[in-house]
């Protein structure tokens, strides 16, 4: 059912009894589902059905009816109307399938398989915990296979704590991947930028190979192959900040930046997106909640930059491109960054 017809608009769809009955006749229709187990197909119904009253929440109803209502142009009324809607799927586009019965799943040491498998299949790593296996997802990312494992387990994360300060402050940035309030800094990696002139040239091989033949699907293979490295590139270095932090302090503070909106700045958006702004926050969210630390989110209004960590004054014609800090009231000079991971270190709610 599309998106726009007119039953979708008023919350009626395809039921999941039906779509369950609908099978069948799909796989006899379509020949290339037979290449695909039931419970995999199955599973996928579950996964609309979720998504689809997900969709029809009250809570995302109001949100989406607020954004409509700010709609002025057809196309932002068009995006607004489709806020939590569930998006299609298309092959060769983040392929995967899950299979969450536990009895069709068989582990034996460092091997795998489901059911109708006639052979074991070698994983690089060994399950690192002991329980009930619910449920295995297997995708295909940059020409790799990965099994991701949901287990039922007992055990807890457990390691050896050392003395940790007291809190942090800190800066994210685009010079600088972090400043601590410490004096720490991370320096930036930006890998899409290092591997920019890569990218261009195998798109443009691509653009000129005709389609889907065997060059084509080299070319386009090389390409998941270096987006999938850069992705890894930048998730390493973030687990890399966020683990000295979680390991080091009993609280941090970071400012709750608005990156939907920092990211419509044509002129850095693909640097904040080259960063991570929003892995950031996710990865060190969970590992706090994991780890028993305190978040602080400081209010993205707070003018941590332009506020002297040492007297509190406000320097207001402060620009971007002043990358040290001179207080115009305690001759206070330092650098900017570092300037505004102290503020945010010292913030407190008013």
């Amino acid at each position: 059912m599309s998106l726009e017809s007119p039953a979708f608009r008023h919350g009626e769809y395809v039921k999941k009894t039906t779509s369950i009955k609908l099978i069948k006749e799909l796989r006899v229709k379509y020949e290339w589902l037979e290449n695909f187990l039931i419970r995999v197909i199955r599973n996928c119904v579950d996964d609309i059905d979720k998504a689809i009253k997900r969709a029809w929440s009250p809570q995302i109803i109001v949100e989406r009816n607020r954004v409509i209502a700010k709609a002025i142009t057809p196309k932002q009324k068009v995006k607004a109307f489709r806020l939590g809607m569930p998006k299609f799927a298309k092959k060769g586009i983040n392929e995967s399938f899950s299979i969450r019965e536990k009895e069709k799943i068989t582990i034996k040491d460092r091997k795998f398989k489901v059911e109708k498998m006639p052979f074991y299949i070698k994983m690089r790593n060994k399950i690192r915990f002991s329980g009930v296996v619910k449920q295995v997802t297997i995708s295909l990312q940059g020409g790799k296979w990965f099994a991701s494992f949901l287990i039922q387990t007992l055990d807890k994360h457990e390691e050896e704590q050392k003395p940790r300060s007291a809190s942090v402050g800190v800066d994210i940035g685009i010079k600088n991947l972090a400043t601590l309030s410490n004096g720490i800094v991370f320096p930036k990696s930006q890998p899409l930028k290092k591997q920019l002139k890569r990218l261009r040239q195998l798109q443009k091989k691509l653009a000129r190979q005709v389609q889907y033949s065997n060059g084509y699907e080299k070319t386009k293979k090389r390409i998941a192959r270096l987006h999938y490295f850069v992705s890894q590139k930048r998730k390493a270095i973030i687990h890399e900040l966020t683990d000295y932090l979680v390991s080091n302090f009993k609280k941090i503070a970071i400012e709750d930046l608005n990156v939907k909106g920092m990211i419509k700045n044509n002129k850095l958006a693909k640097a904040i997106s080259d960063v991570g702004f929003g892995m950031f926050r996710e990865i060190l969210t969970y590992k706090c909640k994991l780890y028993g630390v305190k978040l602080v989110l400081v209010d993205r209004f707070f003018p941590s930059s332009k506020t002297c960590s040492k007297c509190g004054a406000k320097k207001d014609d402060l620009k971007l491109s002043d990358r040290v800090y001179t207080c115009n009231s305690c001759n206070l000079v330092i650098d900017r960054d570092l300037n505004a991971s102290l503020n945010i270190n010292g913030w407190r709610q008013v």
